[in-house]
């Protein structure tokens, strides 16, 4: 074969990969892979008839939800964070020592436990337990004995 028709084959053959490739099937709201990694697995979506759905992924103590646009994830916002630096220790000086996020149905629960490093106690007895039925920041609520009250900013 002549060299430009060698490299004639080569540009038509990555041409067809190319085009193969772009016509991969489109998932839906699909995880990055560097979502997938920085997740594990603690990954909450929510069907929402009409409507796109919720998707929240929780990742160091750190709530996030998605934004989406044409059935893909285009962002992310954090929505519930530990009160590193607020109440308690700088997050540089704490450690997330339990996180789970789930749907109950009605609910995005989320149970969480940033603890200080070297400090004892913590979270012993439970962690910071949190509930939302839209995941938007203003809307977490707090257990209060027997009920559920809004979490003050």
């Amino acid at each position: 074969m002549r060299k430009s028709a060698r490299r004639n084959c080569a540009l038509t053959c990555l041409l067809a990969i190319a085009a193969l490739a772009a016509c991969a099937a489109h998932v839906p709201f699909a995880l990055s892979k560097t979502d997938q990694d920085r997740f594990a697995g603690r990954v909450v979506q929510v069907a929402v008839p009409g409507h796109d759905p919720m998707i929240f992924g929780m990742n160091d103590c750190i709530v996030y939800k998605a934004v989406t646009a044409h059935e893909d994830i285009v962002g992310w916002n954090v929505v519930l964070a530990s009160d590193w630096g607020e109440s308690s220790y700088p997050k540089w000086l704490t450690g997330c020592t339990r996180e789970n996020i789930k749907y109950d149905g009605k609910y995005v629960v989320v149970d969480m436990c940033a603890q200080a490093f070297g400090a004892g106690g913590g979270c012993a007895g439970g962690g910071g337990t949190y509930r939302s039925r839209t995941g938007e920041a203003k809307d977490w609520q707090v257990p209060d004995g027997k009920s559920w009250s809004a979490l003050s900013r």
